[in-house]
């Protein structure tokens, strides 16, 4: 992130940067979380069940829905942690060092 500051990209322009990534991270994990969530639901249902309990085996899409909100909104959280973040990047210090 530095050396695109240091080409001479501004700080929005290198939060849209990591903002792309981590948006399209996010709907990735959100579309592969739910496939997962379902069938692991349906395992540990099957698995905890005894013949002296029942569980209700199936999930509401009010459920996926709040899942969903509850990603999206930890996102954008993130992104403006980040966002002060990549403001504070100081372009020189973070060049000399060695790695």
């Amino acid at each position: 992130l530095a050396t695109l500051k240091v080409l001479g990209f501004y700080n929005q322009e290198t939060a849209v940067y990591v903002y792309r990534e981590n948006f399209l991270l996010t709907i990735i994990g959100i579309l592969f979380g739910m496939g997962l969530g379902v069938v692991l639901h349906r395992f540990i249902m099957q698995t905890v069940e005894v013949d002296m309990v029942m569980f209700g085996r199936e999930i509401l899409p009010m459920s996926f829905l709040y899942s969903t909100l509850l990603t999206f909104g930890f996102s954008v959280f993130i992104c403006l942690v980040m966002y002060n973040k990549i403001r504070r990047i100081n372009m020189v210090e973070s060049l000399k060092s060695v790695e």
